[in-house]
């Protein structure tokens, strides 16, 4: 299929990209300047112009593609809504990013029983209400003949990158101190890089329309993670905070989800799309893997980036 995939030149976006290439689909990306054209041409992809909120370069990007699988930003909802309705009654396939953080329960670093499947029966917290019901609308098109998937990733990890752990990261090596919000027994899941970008591929191929799928392999408390993250950068032992603190450190969004519970189980994708992750755990990778050769001997004089969203 000749497949256009949004948000190509961003960390996720990039991996499916290549993962589609590789199972022999053709790529058409999108990027809005010269160097992201020049970057997506360089790793085998018919590079076009365009901007998820500019209607004609988008519906120009569509409009050859047999299916379309959207990495860039599950909040932006005139995409969304764009993109919905350029493949409504055409046969296009059209895949949603989403993320499991939709089953967000805010509990300050307290530990949950609770595990969400697709059919879980749930209110997501005001501030991801949006995203849910943008999920909702998306498979709903498909009762009227669009083939619409949506698929919720855990934290992604790998090749020393991630959404989350760059910005942790960050601020450990800023302030020289690794932190968690009280107890750190809230617990995240999370999916290799290569494994949720086959995820993908497999999605677009045999996915039925109107789906949705958790994508996790594992899951890890947030204790677990700042204690690897102090240890790649030897800063001892990580230490409890509170949510204000953590607020201050990586900004009150990341703080918010980070000190609250989502727990998935992926069983679905496993049965339904034949899904079999295979990559090192999140901890072995980011204490031995790619996270310390990335991230181990840095100075803190090199970390320029901002923490705050």
């Amino acid at each position: 299929m000749n497949i256009l995939v949004t948000g190509a030149t961003g960390y996720l976006g990039r991996a499916v990209a290549q993962r589609l290439h590789v199972a022999g689909h053709q790529v058409t990306a999108m990027a809005r300047g010269e160097a992201g054209l020049k970057a997506l041409a360089a790793g085998g992809f018919r590079p076009v112009r365009g901007d998820l909120t500019d209607p004609v370069s988008l519906r120009t990007a569509v409009e050859d593609a047999d299916a379309v699988v959207e990495t860039g930003d599950a909040d932006n909802d005139r995409a969304t809504e764009a993109l919905l309705e350029l493949v409504a009654a055409t046969g296009k396939r059209y895949l949603r990013t989403s993320g499991v953080g939709v089953y967000t329960e805010l509990s300050g670093g307290e530990p949950s029983d609770t595990v969400h499947t697709e059919d879980t029966d749930f209110v997501p917290i005001p501030e991801l209400s949006h995203r849910y019901n943008q999920d909702l609308r998306v498979m709903a098109a498909a009762r009227n003949g669009a083939h619409t998937v949506v698929l919720r990733p855990g934290m992604v990890y790998g090749q020393g990158g991630s959404e989350q752990l760059p910005l942790l990261l960050r601020a450990a090596l800023r302030d020289q101190v690794s932190r968690y919000t009280g107890q750190g027994l809230n617990r995240y899941p999370n999916v290799y890089l290569d494994d949720v970008a086959r995820a993908y591929v497999l999605a677009l191929e045999s996915a039925p329309p109107g789906s949705e799928y958790n994508l996790a392999a594992d899951e890890a408390t947030m204790r677990e993670i700042a204690e690897g993250i102090a240890e790649v950068l030897g800063l001892g032992e990580a230490v409890s905070t509170t949510l204000e603190d953590m607020a201050e450190a990586i900004g009150p969004r990341y703080a918010m989800g980070m000190a609250g519970n989502v727990r998935v189980d992926a069983t679905k994708a496993r049965t339904e799309l034949g899904w079999a992750p295979q990559g090192p755990s999140l901890t072995e990778d980011l204490v031995h893997g790619s996270y310390r050769k990335v991230w181990g001997h840095r100075e803190v004089s090199l970390v320029t980036e901002a923490v705050t969203p």
